[in-house]
């Protein structure tokens, strides 16, 4: 009787511990799948757990790698889906971003070569109180003038202007050889400033042909937003800085004149 009792009582354990379970947390909770910017940091770091077991056997083959710096998982999914927009694969090591305190505004720098290499700089008191517009617009702006730089009449106009620099180191050299600066300091320095203002010129027509990008992939009304309530935050919305127009600048040029925007697979002219 008393196995018997026993047996019975075993079988019974786990269905009583299911029920306690259940009444306890709760009902079982649905699936919720993942975003793609969590698959793609998932993947990255088993990637680099990889790395890490090929360094720790082999060291001298290996060497250690910087680690990036973190980017908030809201902006990570923002840029995804700005980078699908574009049709552009999706790294998280494109994007780093960059918490200040002591700056005021936020602001997107790109790499002058061209790289692949965003890097967004956010005050640390706007972090949670930003529009999901001006979010937009700041990775929609840095991605687009990184893919504008890329572009072969930009990249020899800056072949161009690196071959007057080396023009100018050389007139330099020679005119102090001979002795004679006050041939070649003056035609040197004329140089230099040439390729200043073309440098000041040509950053300007890629931030112009950026935003005409930005306005295909988010729409005019999206990026109008946007550049309006970056402009209510600034101090200075029409203060210009070098190659960078202002921000009164490209809302007259983006929200005063027609561009092209898209709509899912159709373009319109708004």
């Amino acid at each position: 009787m008393k196995e018997q009792n026993f047996d019975e009582s075993k079988q019974q354990e786990p269905f009583d511990l299911d029920e306690r379970l259940r009444a306890y947390y709760g009902p079982r909770l649905r699936e919720q799948p993942l975003s793609q910017s969590s698959w793609q940091n998932l993947r990255l770091r088993l990637g680099s757990q990889e790395d890490a077991g090929r360094r720790h056997s082999f060291g001298w083959l290996f060497p250690r790698k910087r680690s990036r710096a973190y980017v908030p998982m809201s902006i990570q999914d923002a840029f995804a889906r700005i980078a699908n927009e574009a049709r552009v694969p999706y790294r998280p090591s494109m994007l780093h971003c960059s918490l200040k305190p002591q700056i005021r505004e936020p602001a997107v720098r790109t790499s002058w070569f061209g790289r692949r290499k965003i890097r967004l700089i956010l005050p640390l008191n706007r972090v949670v109180t930003m529009e999901q517009t001006e979010l937009d617009v700041l990775l929609a702006t840095g991605l687009a003038r990184s893919i504008c730089a890329r572009k072969p009449i930009y990249t020899l106009g800056r072949l161009l202007l690196a071959g007057m620099v080396l023009i100018a180191c050389i007139t330099l050299i020679f005119s102090w050889m001979h002795r004679v600066p006050p041939v070649g300091f003056p035609f040197a320095i004329a140089l230099y400033a040439m390729v200043v203002w073309l440098l000041h010129t040509q950053a300007r027509s890629i931030a112009f042909h950026a935003d005409t990008l930005m306005v295909l992939w988010l729409g005019r009304g999206h990026v109008c937003n946007g550049l309006h309530a970056l402009a209510d935050h600034s101090r200075k919305p029409r203060r210009k800085r070098w190659g960078e127009p202002s921000l009164a600048e490209r809302i007259k040029r983006v929200c005063g004149t027609r561009v092209e925007t898209r709509d899912n697979q159709l373009t319109l002219v708004g």
